[in-house]
């Protein structure tokens, strides 16, 4: 059981509290299995966050086997299958270009993705330029389990009121979903 390889952390823009683990040009993302941290849609993984925009530090290890489970400094931690088809897997922005991490799978087949998150509950829905949260995730090749939950945190009670968005969540036009026409 080895590590291939080990990257981040990355900054990753986050859009509506997720970011997703899913192939280059994989446009569906309707969760068959829903988690609190994770959820699967067969062939991508949603990662729910806490901010609702800004950055967040992603960590990625690629295995060729299970790793062994550290809950160390961990406040999540979640397991789900996906079945990557054409490309490899990747992590994506919703509007975002992608953050500077590898691939995390070499080709298509069934592998698990355990996701690690901490301070999910630190700014919880705010916008933040760079925020407290950061996340691992750890891919390794394995038949398809459901999707579950190793490790979880109540987050409720350390939920603060939600913050307006202001110039902290400022974007680059870019990077909109929707343009005001002109009037």
């Amino acid at each position: 059981m080895a590590m291939i390889s080990e990257h981040g952390p990355a900054w990753t823009y986050i859009d509506y509290h997720q970011f997703f683990l899913t192939e280059p040009e994989q446009l569906d993302f309707v969760a068959e299995e829903v988690g609190d941290l994770i959820s699967a849609t067969g062939e991508s993984v949603i990662v729910h966050t806490g901010i609702a925009n800004g950055h967040v530090a992603v960590h990625v290890q690629v295995h060729d086997d299970e790793p062994p489970l550290d809950e160390a400094g961990w406040e999540e931690i979640a397991e789900a299958a996906v079945q990557v088809e054409n490309g490899p897997l990747m992590v994506r922005c919703l509007m975002e270009d992608a953050p500077d991490l590898p691939a995390l799978t070499s080709g298509p087949g069934d592998y698990r993705v355990r996701a690690h998150a901490r301070g999910r509950g630190i700014a919880y829905d705010a916008c933040v330029h760079r925020s407290q949260e950061v996340y691992l995730f750890q891919v390794w090749p394995a038949p398809y389990l459901p999707l579950h939950v190793l490790e979880h945190t109540d987050h409720e009670q350390q939920r603060p009121a939600p913050q307006p968005c202001g110039a902290a969540c400022a974007r680059p036009a870019r990077g909109r979903l929707f343009r005001a026409r002109p009037t």
